[in-house]
């Protein structure tokens, strides 16, 4: 990989890091902080004025600086940015992501592995329980795929799970993703997906507001999951239980302004139940990517002139399937269906429909689950 180095005016950003650190070290002046950073019009004071403008919103702000620029963990933190392919973004930055600056507690630093770039302004969050089933897994890879074919970047936080599974999807379809962090950039969790952290830092950007060596403490993760719906125009969410954090990034969009939306499940699967309520409670039901697609009609339209041919060729095509490939295909649904279920349907020999299923499968059109179930990836 090539190392991206601090940004030129590295300098600059010293107090920023410092004043993130100084956050995270004193409680009582992270909620001054916050406070100070929900009310109207302190953004662009700040961006005006600089850091300087803290202190007469905080007093106290300039010392709290000293302290922590004169501490050895500051003078550590420095060293691991110069040695590392970490790029620092700060709140006043021109690079920092547009939408997340105004949101009403925007993280004042972000490191990120790779680069943000001006495209992902389309984006939206995909997120979901860390134990889906199978129709999660094929709902969440079906739509993260056909987003990014429409100019989409797909954000999430890089969780087992819907998370992974959104991210992989992304990044086969041949788009752009972001993975957001609830840990230092420098402390991989969970360990199992450091090959896809790799990938994502290659073809998208990592982010992280937390200082480097933060351990994935659970209470980071509901406050990481503000900077994933910031990041998005909207959060879709697949599969998720009443007590899971999706449910947070969701209520997180709402209060951010931004679009909601969720995918309806088993009624009998607890696993369903959080969406569902979603959707009760207002959020925009999707059974395809059509229900997203029309709530961004001028943006999706400007972005299909810009996709990556990768991106505009990642659609299986349909057109050449055999009549047998084609009612095979016809019998299947994005739930999961049984091969004898197929057999009978299709009135085919098993060879048959087996050797159809692999030639399905290979061209990227369904997915095999664990006991002979597969599910349609795409619409016939």
């Amino acid at each position: 990989m090539k190392q991206i180095m601090p940004t030129p005016d590295f300098a600059a950003q010293l107090p920023w890091i410092a004043l993130n650190m100084a956050r995270t070290l004193w409680p009582a002046f992270h909620t001054q902080c916050v406070r100070h950073l929900a009310t109207p019009g302190v953004v662009q004071r700040l961006c005006a004025e600089g850091i300087t403008a803290f202190d007469s919103m905080a007093p106290g702000t300039v010392e709290k600086l000293a302290t922590i620029q004169q501490n050895a963990a500051f003078t550590r933190e420095l060293d691991q940015l110069h040695k590392t392919p970490i790029t620092v973004l700060t709140l006043i930055d021109s690079a920092y992501p547009h939408h997340l600056r105004w949101i009403s507690d925007p993280p004042l630093v972000l490191y990120i592995r790779g680069a943000t770039q001006p495209e992902d302004h389309l984006a939206l969050a995909v997120v979901g329980t860390r134990k889906p089933s199978n129709y999660g897994k094929a709902m969440a890879q079906r739509l993260s795929a056909e987003l990014v074919q429409h100019g989409f970047t797909v954000v999430s936080g890089l969780a087992r799970g819907i998370d992974s599974v959104a991210h992989q999807s992304a990044l086969q379809a041949g788009g752009r993703t972001l993975a957001v962090l609830g840990s230092g950039i420098n402390v991989l969790y969970p360990p199992e997906n450091r090959r896809l952290f790799e990938t994502i830092s290659d073809r998208g950007a990592v982010l992280s507001e937390f200082p480097l060596d933060t351990k994935p403490d659970r209470w980071n993760f509901p406050r990481r999951n503000r900077i994933i719906s910031g990041l998005a125009l909207g959060t879709l969410v697949v599969e998720a239980a009443v007590s899971s954090g999706a449910l947070l990034t969701a209520r997180h969009a709402l209060e951010q302004g931004r679009e909601v939306f969720a995918v309806p499940g088993r009624v009998d699967v607890p696993s369903s139940h959080g969406t569902h309520r979603l959707i009760k409670s207002g959020a925009k039901l999707v059974e395809g990517i059509e229900d997203i697609l029309e709530e961004f009609p001028d943006l999706v339209r400007q972005s299909s002139l810009r996709q990556p041919e990768t991106a505009r060729q990642a659609t299986p095509s349909l057109a050449d399937l055999s009549a047998d490939e084609g009612r095979i295909l016809a019998l299947l649904q994005p739930e999961e269906t049984h091969i004898d279920t197929l057999i009978q349907g299709s009135q085919l020999p098993a060879q048959v429909v087996a050797s159809i299923l692999v030639t399905l499968e290979l061209r990227g059109l369904i997915r095999q689950f664990p006991g002979k179930f597969f599910v349609r990836l795409y619409p016939c």
